[in-house]
Formats: C-alpha cells, structure tokens, sequence
C-alpha cells in the first residue's frame, strides 16, 4: 500500500539581512552573529502553534535555547558563530512537557511529561548548520510529526446485561527523545466507553482526542465488557502497525467482527492522506476470551506482589518477584530495569518504588525464608532503593521481632543495598 510523504514544516535560521515578516533574534555583541527563526505552513489549517528550539555547539553542548516566549515576542538572543547543530520541538500545548532546560539538555533526552498531562500533537526536526560572520547562511528545519491521534472509537451489538465498555491499545511507545528515537518503555492506550441511551447495545468514546505515540509492531486491542459479577475481555490483533502522523478510527462490531480505519486532516506537517484497513472476525474468531481477575493489595496478581491499586484509574502497581543487590552506579540499576521479566500485556514501565509504596511492600509482604516456597513475593531485612520527592533516597529494615523502617539521604549507589522495583499495570 502507497502512502504520502509528510509534508514539512519548515523553519528557516540564516545570517545577515531579513524580511520584516520574519521572526529575528539578533546577538548585542560584535562576535555574535544574526540567527533568525522562521516557522511556515503549507496551508492555514490547524497546526502546533507553540515551538523551542535548541542550539547545540560544535562539542555537543546546549549553546542557546529560544523558548516559546522567545518565538513569540521576538526576544533578542546571543549566538555565537560555528559549527550548530539545531533541535525543534513544536506543539499545541507545550506546558504538557517537562522539557530539559540548556543546562542538563542533549540530542537524546527525553521529552518527558508533567504529572498528570497527556500527549498533545507533537513535531520534531533537527538540521545542522555553520554561522559565518559576514555571511548570510539559511538552513531548513524539516519537521515530523511523531504522534497518531484516535479520534474515533465505537463498540456495537453489545449485550444488555453489560455496564461498562472499554477499549485497550497496545502496546505503544511510551517516550520519545529530542532526536526522535523511543526508548525500550511501553504503554496501553485506554478508553472507557458509555453507553448512548439512544441506540440499542452501542457504546462510544466521547472524550477529547487522544493522542499517543506509535505502536511497538502489530499492537493487541482488548475489548473489555463488565458486568455486576464478572469482566470478560476478548483479545485480538491488529494486521497493521498503528504509526504517526494519522488519525486512528476504531469501531467494534462484537457480532459482525471488527473494523479499523484510518483517516487523515490538518497539516504541519500535514496529517497523511485516507489509508483503510477492515477486519472481519467473528465472535468466535477472536482469539481470546477470558474473565478478569481484579487485584487487591496485599495480594497477587499475575504472580506479583500488588502493592497498591486505584480503583477510579482501574490501575495497580506490583513489585517486582524478587529483589537484587549489587548497583553501585546508575547503568547497573538501568541494566537491571531493562532485564527485568514483565508480567502478561497490558503493562507499563518498571521504576523505582514512591516511598510510600516501599514502606508498604517492607511493612505488609512476608519475610523472606529459603525454606518456604513463594519467596519472591517477600522481602529481606536491608536497605532499599525508593524516590521521595522525584529525589533517590534509600529506606533500611531491621529488626528481628518486629520491623523498624529507617529514611536515609542518598550517599551514593552501593553493592550492599537492594534494587527491588514496582511497575503499573492497567486492569
């Protein structure tokens, strides 16, 4: 199947002279060169109206930024002439991301969330260049989306008896870097659907778009059906990727099968043009139908220790089967994460314990004894691994006839202590 090139978003930086539409950030000094910025569309739909671009020098450092304040009030910025390498990130809403500051930031951080934000539309570019002085040079940004947008999710001929609907997709990519590589981590898309009182036994997403970032090879969709007594989910997988830069429509057809259809609009760049997709299963086609055990804390779920559980969310976090000593630096303990065997999809990514969750696994699971089975579930007298403020602390338990939990500041990665990570799951 054929589909169109994305059309670029383009943005122009150069030297010397300018026309007076374009957006100038001019050096004070007489080793400073002129850098312009110039964002473009194609057409005059909607687009990702808020960008920052970074500057990294010939040595790979962050030279300059020029935040979205910048871009839009034409704020004058120093620059110094060279070799640069130029990284933009634009969006709808870029108060969603916590985006590295010129100081910590490389090519390949990660553009990482704000607590409690979703994606938005996303685009990326990088382009290099050299500053002259005396000369005029003009660069291309060549922009990318990096997100697919569902907008349009639907379940039909579903039963009477049913009182919840929801959709899960995945799993997908979970983040991206300033470079456009994702990492290793995934995600689950979900959706709770509602019933429309109007027509019999069909339900519907009626949230806002979501967006989400690709999906890691052919992903899986559960459709989940609740009722007072029980959850069934019947799983099934999709014949195609579910990539960038188009909108997604799913609509659920329980008896006839199910179809998924992509669709395109918009542009900056431009969101690619109609691509269709069917599928046609029958009910006993789908390859898997089975009833949902709820997890419970203090309990097992998938053969892990549940720590805790959000009901409202249908999420839970589980601790990892068994602890491991030996980190003495930060590329052990991401080693460590990476080796890590993860329970059945839909999953999320493993990472370190809140404090609170550590003091709860410490207090609540059972004491580690070689002779009885089950040991993964439970835990040893030592010092633990936890984040307390986004900031690594480490908690000890000690103790012999009843458990004494300790907080310690963070002096270093030690062999001594132990590594024993928690990761949520969706339900």
């Amino acid at each position: 199947m054929c589909y169109a090139a994305a059309a670029a978003c383009v943005g122009i930086v150069g030297l010397g002279s300018c026309n007076k539409d374009e957006t100038v950030y001019q050096g004070i000094e007489e080793d400073i060169s002129k850098l312009k910025v110039i964002t473009r569309t194609n057409d005059e739909s909607t687009k990702p109206n808020e960008g920052k671009i970074y500057i990294f020098n010939e040595k790979g450092l962050c030279a300059d930024t020029i935040s979205p304040e910048n871009l839009k009030n034409n704020t004058p910025i120093k620059t110094k002439p060279g070799a640069i390498k130029l990284i933009a990130i634009g969006s709808n809403d870029l108060t969603a991301y916590n985006l590295p500051n010129k100081n910590n930031v490389t090519d390949s951080s990660i553009i990482k969330l704000n607590n409690g934000r979703s994606l938005t539309d996303l685009i990326l570019g990088t382009t290099t260049t050299t500053l002259e002085e005396g000369e005029t040079t003009q660069t291309d940004i060549t922009m990318s989306r990096e997100v697919l947008c569902f907008k349009h999710l639907t379940a039909d001929k579903i039963p009477a008896d049913i009182i919840g609907t929801e959709i899960m997709i995945g799993p997908m990519y979970k983040n991206i870097k300033l470079n456009g590589k994702y990492t290793n981590d995934v995600d689950t898309v979900r959706f709770i659907l509602q019933k429309d009182p109007s027509q019999e036994g069909f339900w519907t997403y009626k949230g806002d778009s979501v967006f989400s970032l690709p999906s890691v090879g052919k992903p899986s969709i559960i459709l989940r059906l609740k009722t007072v007594d029980t959850t069934k989910e019947y799983t099934f997988q999709a014949n195609n990727a579910l990539r960038k830069n188009r909108f997604i429509r799913l609509e659920v057809d329980l008896r006839e099968g199910i179809k998924t259809f992509f669709a395109t609009s918009f542009s900056n760049p431009e969101w690619e043009g109609t691509d269709s997709i069917e599928y046609r299963y029958q009910k006993d086609d789908i390859t898997k139908e089975e009833t949902v055990q709820h997890p419970v804390a203090g309990g097992v779920y998938s053969n892990y220790y549940v720590v805790s559980v959000d009901k409202s969310k249908r999420t839970a976090v589980l601790l990892r089967r068994s602890g491991a000593d030996g980190i003495t630096n930060d590329s052990i303990m991401n080693a460590a994460t990476k080796s890590i065997n993860k329970p059945v999809w839909p999953i999320g990514g493993w990472r370190l314990p809140t404090v609170d969750e550590c003091r709860y696994f410490l207090s609540n699971a059972k004491i580690y004894d070689p002779n009885v089975t089950g040991k993964n579930y439970m835990v040893k007298y030592g010092t633990y691994y936890c984040t307390k403020n986004n900031e690594l602390i480490t908690i000890t338990m000690s103790g012999e006839t009843k458990r004494t939990l300790t907080e310690n500041a963070f002096t270093g990665y030690s062999a001594d202590y132990i590594f024993r990570p928690v990761i949520e799951v969706s339900y």
